[in-house]
């Protein structure tokens, strides 16, 4: 007998075998198409932010910082088309025209720009690429920066951190970041209805807002009132499963009829907390963490909910120990650099690689301390103790119902296949292997012999 999926194969025409299969072609040549087109977005984001940042926010606001803070209030210093130098007494007169070596006389130079300067020209020497900082604070020898290399982690983290951030406000369509976290959200949906058993109007109920609580049993009382009952009944423990508590309505807190109106909400909330018992504590928190991303769901704008559910559910169970161990490597690196910096193989002079250096570990360890913000509580102990408490209580409930003589007959065969065991025999042998040397090492002649040599 041909089998459900090949009778309907069978009765299937060759054109409709043919439309079912270029939709299920097209379907996933669009899932891909998609995938490539919010990559892509996300990666022009950060090409752009990067240019904006590197090219035209970051250099002037390091000079105004530089300008600000490390040149002296009693030095006089002129601005000779975007070069900060203390002028010679004529050449102030020429503030604001291109810099001359007669126009400075090298007690203060900041020199942000990308044009070469030579020392027979401009009374200094510096490259396109380079930064050039000199006052009384950094001492008598100018710092030289290289921004391609100092500043390209900083300005690429900043340009990380805002690119994940637009794309979780796209569109699902668009947005890399939203398009991930709404597959979590179902992956996170399927993986509770499989740990708790819950039916989906079940979960549903729990993941409604404290106002569609109100609002469901103020339109549809028995309907909140049967999921609070099966939420209830989900939730008891073993005691007051074998107490005389049959239903929540015997208990106070838990009568939805008699209580005033909006305390629905409450309830739900309170049996929801019972979870962490029922369950565990990541069945609570996973609970709590899709009931918040709701939020980001309706309104993309509430980026902290949805960043909550993908750095909990996802990214801190998967990739929190390649982040610690980068911001290992990363310290790492710069003590290396560091190192060489106290033996005088990096000269105080050039510190774009400490800067660097440093740089990158402050990134890696802002990473590490987000993942370990939104890492849900450690609960591993607390579900080994709970899984050792039903173990014994297991172990208890099976003595309770046998008679003694029947839990002897038990151990004896436990001990009797552990003692008739290979690995008991190895032991046992070299247990009476040594014990036969040690006693011959005590005999009166081996003694007599050892004494003689």
């Amino acid at each position: 007998m041909e089998s459900f999926s090949e009778a309907m194969h069978g009765s299937m025409t060759h054109t409709a075998q043919r439309a079912v299969r270029s939709q299920r072609i097209g379907k996933q040549h669009y899932a891909e198409h998609s995938h490539v087109l919010q990559i892509g977005i996300f990666v022009v984001i950060i090409a752009t932010l990067f240019g904006v940042l590197y090219s035209g926010v970051v250099p002037p606001f390091m000079e105004k910082i530089v300008v600000t803070t490390l040149v002296p209030n009693n030095i006089e210093v002129s601005n000779f088309n975007g070069v900060y130098a203390s002028p010679t007494s004529e050449g102030a007169k020429y503030q604001g025209q291109e810099i001359e070596r007669a126009f400075i006389n090298n007690e203060i130079l900041i020199d942000f720009t990308s044009a070469n300067r030579t020392f027979a020209e401009h009374g200094y020497t510096k490259s396109s690429s380079e930064w050039l900082i000199k006052t009384p604070f950094m001492g008598d020898e100018p710092v030289i920066l290289s921004p391609s290399f100092a500043l390209v982690v900083p300005v690429l983290s900043v340009s990380v951190f805002f690119a994940v951030l637009l794309t979780f406000v796209l569109p699902t369509r668009l947005g890399l970041l939203s398009s991930q976290t709404e597959k979590i959200a179902r992956e996170t949906r399927t993986k509770l209805l499989f740990q708790t058993g819950f039916s989906e109007e079940l979960l549903d109920f729990l993941l409604l807002s404290d106002t569609e609580i109100t609002m469901l049993a103020s339109n549809m009382p028995e309907k909140v009132d049967a999921c609070l009952q099966q939420l209830w009944e989900a939730t008891r423990t073993e005691h007051e499963r074998q107490s005389t508590i049959a239903s929540y309505r015997e208990e106070s807190i838990f009568d939805a009829v008699h209580i005033a109106e909006g305390h629905h909400a409450f309830i739900r909330n309170t049996l929801l907390a019972r979870l962490r018992e029922a369950f565990s504590p990541a069945v609570e928190h996973s609970v709590r963490t899709l009931q918040s991303a709701r939020t980001w769901q309706q309104n993309h704008f509430a980026v902290l909910r949805g960043i909550r559910l993908f750095m909990s559910e996802y990214f801190a169970p998967n990739c929190g120990n390649n982040v610690q161990g980068l911001a290992y490597a990363g310290a790492g690196f710069m003590i290396v650099v560091i190192g060489l910096r106290g033996l005088r193989f990096i000269p105080a002079s050039r510190p774009s690689l400490i800067i660097a250096s440093i740089s990158l570990e402050f990134a890696l360890l802002v990473a590490l301390g987000i993942t370990l913000y939104f890492q849900r509580e450690e609960a591993s102990s607390v579900e080994s103790l709970k899984r050792i408490e039903n173990n014994t209580q297991n172990v208890a409930l099976v003595m309770s119902s046998v008679d003694s003589s029947t839990f002897q007959r038990a151990m004896h065969e436990a001990i009797r296949e552990r003692i008739h065991s290979p690995e008991m025999d190895k032991r046992l042998a070299e247990s009476l292997t040594q014990s036969f040397i040690d006693s011959l090492r005590t005999t009166p002649q081996t003694q007599q012999k050892r004494a003689a040599l």
